[in-house]
């Protein structure tokens, strides 16, 4: 993950999200507790979905072959043209951009612009304040004129980050998300941001629309107007980077945390079962009951689990002996008072199974039971659906076991099929409690055996009909996701096809909050944001033999993450491109939260990918 590996999205209006509202959450660039007593917990996973290679134009037919899903006269073609565009493009703006840094004058460029450019951005006095307070956001309209004449366009490019900043530019990134092309002529929309560093910190977002001209085989600049942009702006960054001041003493040179994932899969023994894109999580619980919070690392197969004991001074040291130092490959903990005896017991998703742990009261666990016919769990969700009084536990199973002679190790590429439809995953299990730590598979008994092995990687309890018990929505990985109203009478109605819900994509993680204010719970869900996939899948050969409907299923793969309003009654609208959280890059976990303490929940999210020793190779 080489750029922007966080983002931030603000709430800034308690309107609802409605069709007359405007876009509700603006981009800056452990789990809480959910109320009445559900917890869930997520794998923190860097998982490859397409084989995203160095090149753009790689990246996309990639992307294409990925999904098998076109038309003959379509693989003739593979949309190589609007790919090598797209390259082009991306390269114009890499260079372009190094006028900033002082890597190149202006004038360098000039070859590459028409003989009479234009470029329309915003100017100072061209704003509207959006957010106020600590961390100023504003909206930021078009001059009334373009600029126009070679000179005059490259000296605008050169200096228009000092019209709504005031130090030096530190990182930019354009993102060609769709081409259009008719004859020698091109248009192209961009994703823009830039991160300024001086007295203060500036974050830009925005979208250009670009047009191009074709002379001669090159591709040259014509003309460029931002259709929207918005400036961030805070005394200081909004957060701080404090993990080697509160790791334990030595583990700057402790290499199962300095070296890489790729570095352990190639010493580690296959036997270990070690993950191969490293998708292990953290948890943060007080395990030792001293009031302060600990640091629980999972870690891949051949590798001891890390518990971290937290000091009164703030530091973090390792436990002498836990009990919990196990070397299986570990998905995901959860410490949750499972027992009911005041302390906090843990359960533990590995390749050897669901593993659940007792606690003694003073931090030291003793294995109690475990499930090894589930040796696929990923994310973990705990709740009383059945109000019984102890908590009980929803294991997402993402993979689904293979005969010896295919078989298909953990974290190794799955074969979803149908790709935006993918049945074939692990089958995901609720673990009901019976008390003295004694779980029961009643999965079939409460109604969520059917339709549940897709993928699955997180998964969330919350009210959402506002009837007293707890819903679950999980999130899938290849097509839709699930929603289970509880029915008051421990157990389940399947509301998988309500609106809102059943229009899926690359789902990998989940938070809920009243966004709007109006006593119902809003879902989250994060997925996955392809440029590649935006480009290639508007264009009008692919996939042209399929009804509109696929089509727009296919596209919604790449399009980002969701915003469901909840309408009540089980009913969702997808208030997404509205709200303006699509564009949450590759997501793979969000936590709703108010950053800035003016009462309304914020949106925090993470994103990335597998990165290599090159940060440009995968």
């Amino acid at each position: 993950m080489k750029k922007f590996p966080l983002r931030l999205i603000l709430s800034h209006s308690a309107s609802p999200l409605s069709a007359s509202s405007k876009a509700q959450f603006l981009p800056v660039s452990s789990e809480r507790e959910p109320q009445k007593k559900c917890f869930v917990v997520g794998t923190s996973p860097l998982h490859l979905h397409m084989f995203d290679l160095k090149r753009a134009q790689i990246t996309a037919l990639s992307w294409l072959s990925f999904f098998s899903l076109f038309t003959e006269s379509a693989r003739a073609e593979l949309g190589v043209k609007e790919e090598e565009i797209a390259a082009q493009v991306s390269a114009f703006w890499k260079e372009w951009s190094h006028v900033w840094d002082g890597t190149i004058e202006g004038h360098e460029l000039a070859d590459s612009l028409v003989e009479n450019p234009s470029l329309h951005l915003d100017g100072p006095d061209s704003i509207s304040a959006v957010l106020s307070g600590p961390l100023q956001i504003t909206s930021r309209k078009l001059t009334k004129k373009p600029t126009q004449g070679r000179n005059a366009v490259l000296r605008e490019f050169r200096d228009w980050p000092s019209k709504w900043s005031g130090g030096s530019v530190k990182q930019s990134k354009f993102k060609v998300v769709e081409v259009e092309i008719s004859g020698n002529e091109v248009v192209t929309n961009e994703l823009v941001a830039v991160v300024v560093e001086g007295d203060k910190v500036w974050g830009y977002n925005g979208r250009w629309k670009t047009h191009w001209v074709i002379e001669k085989e090159k591709l040259l600049f014509d003309r460029s107007e931002i259709l929207e942009g918005k400036v961030a702006q805070t005394n200081h960054f909004i957060f701080k980077e404090t993990t080697t001041g509160l790791l334990p003493e030595g583990s700057t040179a402790d290499l199962e945390l300095i070296e890489e994932n790729f570095y352990w899969r190639e010493r580690i023994p296959a036997s270990f079962e070690p993950d191969q894109f490293g998708e292990t999580g953290i948890s943060i619980a007080d395990v030792n009951g001293d009031g302060l919070e600990d640091v629980y690392l999972c870690q891949i197969g051949g590798l001891r689990n890390k518990l971290w004991l937290r000091t009164k001074e703030g530091r973090l040291i390792t436990a002498p002996f836990s009990g919990l130092e196990i070397r299986d490959n570990t998905a995901a903990a959860l410490f949750l008072d499972f027992d009911s005896d005041g302390d906090r017991d843990a359960i533990l998703t590995t390749t050897a199974g669901i593993v659940i742990f007792a606690n003694n009261g003073e931090g030291v666990f003793r294995e109690h039971v475990r499930f090894p016919d589930l040796p696929y769990g990923f994310g973990m969700g705990a709740c009383d659906y059945d109000q019984d009084g102890d908590l009980d536990v929803f294991v997402c199973q993402y993979y689904s076991k293979r005969n010896l002679e295919g078989e298909t190790l953990r974290g190794s590429f799955p074969v979803p099929f149908p790709i935006q439809n993918a049945t074939n995953g692990g089958p995901n299990v609720l673990l009901r409690n019976d008390g003295g730590l004694q779980f029961v598979d009643s999965s079939q008994e409460v109604g969520l055996a059917n339709d549940n092995s897709r993928y699955s990687f997180a998964c969330l309890w919350e009210d959402f009909d506002n009837d007293g018990d707890q819903d679950l929505i999980v999130a899938n990985d290849f097509g839709p996701n699930n929603f289970y109203s509880n029915n008051g009478k421990g157990g389940f109605v399947d509301y998988s096809n309500a609106p809102g819900i059943k229009d899926g994509g690359f789902g990998m993680g989940l938070t809920a909050a009243d966004f709007d204010l109006d006593g119902l719970y809003d879902l989250h869900i994060s997925n996955m944001y392809s440029g590649a996939g935006n480009r290639i899948a508007r264009q009008k050969w692919f996939h042209a033999d399929k009804d509109e409907k696929t089509r727009k299923t296919l596209l919604n793969l790449a399009r980002g993450n969701t915003l469901l309003k909840n309408l009540g009654r089980g009913i969702f609208s997808d208030v997404s491109i509205l709200s303006g959280i699509s564009m949450g890059r590759w997501s793979w976990a969000s936590l709703a939260v108010d950053l800035n303490n003016d009462t309304r929940e914020d949106i925090l999210v993470a994103n990335g990918f597998v990165t290599g020793k090159d940060p440009d190779d995968l």
